[in-house]
């Protein structure tokens, strides 16, 4: 089970980073949206900003008079925009040359050769789209041959006809290119100053950008790569290179930006280019995640998350909790009722006759969960420890689980581990306690010791119907259907009738139908309707399943009917505005339905992202980021703020390009 575990997380990381970066900034709607919120929380640190190296010193020294160029050397800025040449022809920089020296880029930018060469044509290549295996037929530069530059320094170059200015500019950028390539780049640098002066061209600032980087000039290649980019707009290796000095000045949302451009008038073939924002979007994301936890306050989640939604996700070998549930087919835990075993830590507090405040305190949090008042029973749950007169060690290990509960469902992972952990200090043998740690233990990818603690409750207690169903529900995670299944039959078996538990028995169907049993889970969806007549939550995961099996009006009906049963709950509206853009790609009703999920809970996480992914795919990314906003206010974990974060930073790059090069818009829908 346990390598089984690290395949299924190995096997999802590898999925998503072929396909997230892409899926993102689509921003479609679909099932697969949990798969981007599970990676591991990065601290990567901000590349310093690098000095100017005197560098613009000596660019400087290039002005002086206008005309006299031998003495004067003013960089101007071009005024016209020369139109590329129609074809596309790049030659890579001489390996003689050697990488551009860039401190903090990561290893994969070495890729981008765009990045690393000069143009020794005068053939922009506007989209890198250009063909490959095009043969480079233009004959050598003429300028090739010139030793000397003593005679690009015309007395007056305003007496120059257009065609002498552009030969001496190419002459001037041909020995730049041979300085270039010995690595003499300042002397590069003022050759094409020269090229520059005489006729300016985007071939002649991106050469200089890319001499300025060897000399860490990080600054220069910006300002450089941006006259390129207002001669051509579409100009995409001075977009890469402009990225990749912002990325090494350290502004890193500049440089998605740029990157997730060159994605968009790539069209998104070229996978080589959707590296550099993957990696990106989640560095900033990360960044911004950490700061924001210094300042959050812990918050209760959602009812819904509290009565029936704990997700479990093992994704790059990590197993954390989630709400962005991946439909059913993510198995769901009703966390508060899943925890069913008699006798119940409720029924012996209330059975306790000890009179002390901490154990008056502790009954009053088993009362309020009773009634589903959480924030009521959080509170009490730290009454009782504050208090701390417990004359009873089992009262005391059962307050200690109890608020690492609490911790551990608003996000205090730390906090509830140290709790869990004093539990069974006081009670070693406390089952619940027992199972409880071996889910946190899941929190923090020790899938030996969740096995390990599985092991020691079954030890204990070989009929307890928790450990199942907790034990069913890792199974089901590694996909070990048939293991799931076998728990799930062993905890209804051994459940009494006060033990029963919706959850389990629609657990048992999913796995069934995962199996391919489609008779047999169909068979027990009927079951699971005769023994829990009043459950919505058995109509809203038959609708699931109909869903995944295409059947689109059966699961309309299971939809309308958990929410007849229960209209409180905003899961099935979710799962209705999914349906309705899968079957009949409508978003104004798929856009209703998580709105009206909003209603019922205005806490509901995953309705703000569904509802921000259908907005940004309609391009309303402006009320889409809002709605993300709002989606970061209300969830509790880091990760789960990570996720929301992640897709926001994309939303807001695709904003980007879509203001920049609207153009550029039909590109992201037809991809």
């Amino acid at each position: 089970m346990i390598a089984a575990l690290k395949r299924i997380g190995d096997e999802g990381w590898q999925q998503w980073s072929v396909r997230n970066w892409k899926f993102i900034t689509f921003t479609v709607l679909a099932t697969g949206v949990a798969s981007a919120a599970v990676y591991s929380l990065a601290c990567s640190g901000r590349n310093n900003a690098n000095s100017d190296n005197g560098s613009s010193a000596r660019s400087s020294s290039t002005s002086a008079k206008k005309k006299k160029m031998g003495k004067t050397k003013k960089s101007k800025t071009a005024s016209s925009t020369v139109t590329a040449a129609s074809a596309l022809e790049e030659e890579a920089l001489a390996a003689n040359a050697g990488p551009i020296s860039a401190p903090g880029l990561n290893a994969s930018m070495a890729s981008l050769d765009s990045i690393a060469s000069i143009e020794t044509t005068d053939k922009i290549t506007s989209e890198t789209n250009s063909k490959s295996d095009e043969s480079k037929t233009a004959s050598a530069d003429a300028s090739n041959d010139v030793e000397s530059h003593d005679h690009l320094y015309p007395e007056d170059i305003e007496s120059l006809t257009s065609e002498d200015r552009s030969k001496l500019a190419q002459d001037a950028k041909a020995l730049g290119n041979k300085q270039y390539n010995k690595k003499k780049f300042e002397e590069a640098i003022e050759l094409y100053t020269q090229a520059i002066l005489l006729a300016p061209n985007a071939i002649f600032y991106c050469n200089r950008a890319a001499a300025y980087s060897h000399i860490e000039n990080f600054a220069k290649v910006v300002e450089d790569c941006t006259k390129a980019l207002e001669l051509d707009k579409k100009y995409i290796k001075a977009l890469n290179r402009r990225a990749a000095a912002y990325e090494s000045l350290g502004h890193l949302t500049d440089a998605l930006n740029d990157y997730t451009v060159v994605c968009v008038l790539q069209g998104f073939k070229v996978n080589s280019s959707m590296s550099a924002p993957d990696r990106l979007l989640k560095t900033i994301s990360s960044n911004i995640t950490q700061e924001y936890a210094k300042s959050r306050r812990p918050k209760m989640p959602s009812g819904a998350f509290v009565r029936g939604i704990f997700a479990l996700l093992v994704a790059a070998g990590e197993c954390v909790r989630n709400l962005l549930r991946l439909s059913f087919l993510i198995p769901t835990i009703a966390y508060m009722d899943s925890f069913r075993a008699t006798p119940s830590h409720a029924t012996l507090v209330d059975n306790c006759q000890d009179t002390s405040e901490s154990i008056q305190a502790l009954k009053l949090v088993f009362s309020a969960i009773k009634e589903h008042r959480w924030t009521e029973a959080y509170e009490h749950a730290v009454k009782a420890i504050v208090l701390n007169d417990f004359n009873n060690t089992k009262m005391e290990a059962i307050a200690h689980n109890i608020r690492g509960t609490f911790f551990f469902l608003i996000g205090h992972i730390d906090l509830s581990i140290a709790d869990l952990d004093k539990a069974l200090e006081l009670d070693p043998v406390d089952v619940n306690s027992i199972i409880k740690r071996g889910t946190l233990f899941m929190e923090r990818s020790e899938v030996e010791k969740t096995v390990e603690m599985f092991e020691r409750a079954e030890k204990l207690e070989p009929t307890n119907v928790d450990l199942f169903y907790h034990r069913g529900q890792v199974r089901f995670l590694t996909a070990d259907y048939q293991g799931a299944v076998d728990d799930y039959s062993a905890s209804i078996k051994n459940e009494s009738p006060e033990e029963s538990s919706v959850y389990v028995h629609i657990q048992m169907a999913v796995a069934k139908y995962k199996l391919g049993n489609y008779a047999e889970s169909e068979k027990k969806f009927k079951e699971c309707k005769r023994l829990f007549p009043n459950s919505a939550e058995v109509f809203n995961y038959y609708g699931e399943i109909h869903m995944d099996r295409q059947a689109h009006t059966e699961a309309l009906k299971a939809f309308n009917k958990s929410i007849e049963m229960d209209p409180t709950s905003p899961l099935p509206y979710i799962n209705k505005a999914i349906l309705y853009l899968n079957w009949k790609q409508d978003l104004a009703t798929a856009e209703a339905e998580c709105r009206k999920a909003l209603e019922v809970d205005p806490l509901c996480d995953i309705a703000y992202s569904q509802l921000a992914q259908l907005l940004c795919h309609q391009h309303k990314l402006d009320e889409a980021i809002q709605v993300y906003d709002k989606a970061i206010t209300v969830t509790r974990t880091d990760i789960e703020v990570l996720n929301v974060v992640t897709y926001r930073e994309a939303a807001r790059a695709q904003k980007y390009a879509s203001m920049t090069y609207p153009e550029a818009v039909s590109n992201i829908s037809q991809a």
